[in-house]
C-alpha cells in the first residue's frame, strides 16, 4: 500500500515537470517553418523564377536570414508582405503587370522599417536612382549575387548598398548630368513616366506598352503628353527619338566603364 502511494507521488511530480515544455509555443507567430525564429525573415518578390531560386539557395545557405515566401505577382507579394512583416525584401524592378519602383514605394509606406534590396536585370544607373529614390537601401544587378549577404547585413544596420559594377555608372551619369544641366533633363521624369520612356526607347508601341503595363490606351498617351511638356518636344516622333538616344548614350556609358559586360 504504501509502495503504491509513492510510486503515485512520483507519477504526479514527473507530470508536473513535464507540463511546462508540453505548453510552450513557438516564439514567432509567423515561423511555422520550425526554422530559427532569430533568422531575418527575406520576401523575395522578381519575375524570373530561376532568379528567385538563385536567391533562395543563397539564402539557405546562410546562417543569419531566411526566406519567408517568394512570388512573381504584385498583389501576391503585397499580401505575403502583410502577413509575414519581412525584415527584408528583394524586389525585380520589372514584374508580372506591375512596376517593381511602384511596389517598392508601397512597402516603404506600408513599413518603412523593412530593407529593401532592388535587384535588376542589368546595370542601369537610371534603375537605381529611381529605386533608392522609391525607398530601397540596396542595388544590385543578377550578376552580383556573391554580394548579396553582404549587402543584407549592410541595409540591415542602416547602411546603403550598391554593387561594385554599378557604382561607376552612377557616378559616370552624374558626371554627365552635370555637364549637360542646361538641357532639358529626363531627371525631371517621374518614375512612371521614366519606365515609359525607356519602353518608347525600345521601340514599343503605344497599344503594347498599354497591354504591358495593364493599362489604358489613354492613359499612355496622357504620359506621352506630359513627357513631351518636360522635355520640350512637339511631336511623338521627337520623343521617341530622345529616348532612343538616351538609351543608346545609357548603353554606351556601360560599355565604357565595363567593356566585357557586351
Amino acid at each position: 500500500m504504501q509502495q503504491r502511494k509513492r510510486i503515485r507521488r512520483e507519477a504526479r511530480a514527473l507530470n508536473r515537470q513535464r507540463a511546462p515544455r508540453e505548453k510552450q509555443s513557438p516564439a514567432n507567430p509567423d515561423d511555422v517553418s520550425g526554422k530559427d525564429p532569430t533568422k531575418a525573415k527575406v520576401l523575395i518578390v522578381h519575375r524570373i523564377g530561376f532568379v528567385r531560386a538563385g536567391v533562395i539557395s543563397l539564402i539557405e545557405k546562410s546562417l543569419q536570414f531566411m526566406v519567408c515566401g517568394e512570388t512573381d505577382e504584385a498583389p501576391l507579394a503585397r499580401e505575403l508582405f502583410l502577413r509575414h512583416k519581412p525584415h527584408l525584401v528583394v524586389i525585380g524592378l520589372r514584374l508580372c503587370g506591375a512596376d517593381g519602383i511602384q511596389l517598392i514605394k508601397e512597402f516603404r509606406s506600408l513599413n518603412p522599417a523593412a530593407a529593401i534590396l532592388a535587384l535588376s536585370e542589368h546595370a542601369d544607373p537610371f534603375s537605381a536612382q529611381r529605386a533608392f529614390r522609391a525607398g530601397a537601401r540596396a542595388y544590385l544587378t543578377i550578376d552580383d549575387s556573391p554580394e548579396l549577404l553582404s549587402a543584407f547585413d549592410k541595409i540591415l544596420n542602416g547602411h546603403p548598398h550598391v554593387a561594385a559594377s554599378v557604382l561607376p555608372l552612377i557616378l559616370s551619369n552624374f558626371a554627365a548630368g552635370t555637364k549637360n544641366s542646361r538641357n532639358p533633363d529626363i531627371n525631371n521624369l517621374s518614375d512612371r513616366e521614366l519606365e515609359i520612356f525607356s519602353f518608347i526607347g525600345r521601340g514599343v508601341s503605344v497599344s503594347e506598352l498599354a497591354s504591358e503595363l495593364h493599362v489604358s490606351v489613354k492613359t499612355i498617351e496622357t504620359h506621352q503628353m506630359r513627357m513631351k511638356e518636360k522635355l520640350a518636344l512637339h511631336t511623338a516622333a521627337e520623343l521617341r527619338q530622345k529616348a532612343r538616344e538616351w538609351l543608346a548614350r545609357s548603353a554606351l556609358n556601360r560599355i565604357r566603364e565595363d567593356p566585357d559586360s557586351e
